[in-house]
């Protein structure tokens, strides 16, 4: 299976729903990400365990770069240029 996507601002991309379908993923779910020779691999995350050790350390970084309005305004633009696709 292969799709060209292009990435929003920000180099957000979109999943297509044939992947997600195919494997499985819901609405939400968790990557993880690896550069292997210069190609990016995701695969999904499954162990509860890795999400929260992940999530303890976003926790513990500290600074004023991250504003839950502006993660909030990304998301209804993401959701908005996803329904705009016809995947």
């Amino acid at each position: 299976m292969m799709k060209y996507i292009k990435s929003f601002s920000q180099g957000q991309i979109t999943i297509p729903k044939s992947f997600r379908d195919e494997l499985n993923l819901g609405t939400e779910f968790w990557l993880k990400l690896k550069l292997i020779n210069q190609s990016i691999v995701m695969e999904p995350m499954e162990e509860k365990g890795d999400r929260e050790k992940y999530l303890n350390k976003l926790l513990k970084i500290k600074g004023d770069w991250f504003d839950m309005r502006d993660y909030k305004r990304m998301r209804r633009e993401t959701k908005k240029r996803e329904e705009a696709y016809d995947w």
